[in-house]
């Protein structure tokens, strides 16, 4: 029986042989290449989260409401990573049938590192964060469609996916949004209860 690491370097040795046409690699380099490959988005995760929060400090825009949007981005991505590295590759080498979640994983959480991430950054805490909201699912929905002159397949279903969790990004930061944001009338921070 073979274990899930062992999956997922047969998974990605076939993917080689499917793209170049035969493997080139040895079996102890191409295990070695297939280990590392997996990893080297976790360790992006705290240069990242240390960069924006650095950023954000410098620029005096590190507010409790910054602090929750980076914090659900970082979340997602983490998400995101741990379930293109390990889950996707279990379940196609498996041949598990998990009702798309494996095929539409980058759209899912990946609408939600998208959405939070650019409010992180971009984000002022009034109406004006509907419109980047409502920019990013549109530029994520756009992309995909990109899809469909060129030669990968059109899925449908990444695009509801992106739909949902733009959605479920969209209610997370309203209740988030009413909490710390900014009244727009006036331009004030809520007080603290």
């Amino acid at each position: 029986m073979q274990s899930c690491h062992d999956c997922q370097i047969s998974l990605l040795a076939n993917e080689e042989e499917s793209i170049y046409g035969h493997s080139e690699k040895s079996p102890s380099r191409g295990t070695l290449i297939a280990a590392m490959d997996n990893y080297v988005p976790f360790f992006l995760i705290p240069f990242i989260g240390w960069g924006v929060r650095r950023y954000l400090i410098a620029h005096r825009d590190y507010t409790a409401l910054k602090k929750l949007t980076l914090g659900i981005g970082i979340a997602a991505y983490f998400v995101t990573e741990i379930a293109r590295s390990f889950y996707r590759p279990y379940i196609y080498a498996n041949d598990i049938n998990d009702w798309v979640i494996a095929d539409t994983i980058g759209n899912s959480f990946g609408t939600v590192t998208a959405v939070f991430m650019i409010l992180t950054m971009s984000g002022r805490g009034t109406s004006w964060d509907w419109r980047l909201v409502g920019m990013v699912i549109t530029g994520l929905i756009g992309y995909e469609m990109l899809n469909v002159p060129g030669n990968h397949p059109f899925d449908l279903n990444d695009i509801l996916a992106t739909l949902v969790f733009g959605a479920a990004s969209v209610f997370v930061y309203a209740r988030i949004l009413a909490k710390h944001g900014r009244n727009t009338a006036n331009n004030e921070t809520p007080t603290e209860q």
